[in-house]
């Protein structure tokens, strides 16, 4: 089986294999944004790939916005593409090795992206990055997939189970902004600690 390391990543940004991206932010985590009421709060957006929301909150006025990826072919497109983000809050590196507290992490297909045995740890680790009052909201898979992944699905139930574990509060809704092909097939999480 193959190891879904910085590695397997960066390969798959050399090929141009990389179909979970849609090339600019993702319309229900825009909508969660804009009603966001306050503009100082610090955001992480793991597995952050070509960093679309960075950007945007970045642009709108999100100052505190950090992105995290290990593919170093992501990361340099992101500073070609956005010169003006600050490269402190620009980390290459391994997600699980994170410590800052966080007011916000924002889920956009990471999960997706973490071997099934491996999400516990996802979802301890963000408990352990958020701040006391902070939030984990976005986007998941509402199914299982027939192929084997990345990208690996899950159910509603699935994700329940996972996030009552670390959350004492966890929301999982259909997503009725999700893009044309992702239709009916995303929930939207928030989870409080």
């Amino acid at each position: 089986m193959m190891k879904l390391d910085a590695r397997y990543w960066q390969s798959r940004y050399q090929e141009g294999n990389t179909p979970w991206d849609i090339g600019y932010p993702a319309p229900a985590l825009l909508r969660y944004f804009e009603q966001l009421p306050d503009r100082r709060i610090s955001i992480l957006i793991p597995g952050a790939g070509f960093g679309h929301e960075a950007a945007w909150l970045h642009r709108n006025g999100f100052t505190h916005t950090w992105i995290c990826e290990w593919a170093p072919l992501a990361i340099e497109a992101f500073r070609s593409q956005h010169p003006h983000f600050p490269a402190e809050q620009i980390l290459c590196q391994d997600f699980f090795t994170l410590s800052a507290p966080y007011d916000l992490i924002v889920e956009q297909t990471f999960l997706s992206a973490i071997e099934p045995e491996n999400r516990d740890a996802y979802a301890q680790q963000c408990r352990q990055l958020l701040v006391k009052e902070g939030v984990l909201a976005g986007l998941l898979f509402a199914h299982p997939f027939d192929a084997p992944g990345p990208p690996f699905g899950g159910t509603q139930e699935e994700y329940q189970q996972l996030f009552s574990r670390y959350f004492s509060t966890v929301s999982l809704q259909p997503c009725t902004q999700s893009i044309g092909p992702r239709a009916g097939r995303e929930l939207f999480l928030t989870a409080r600690p």
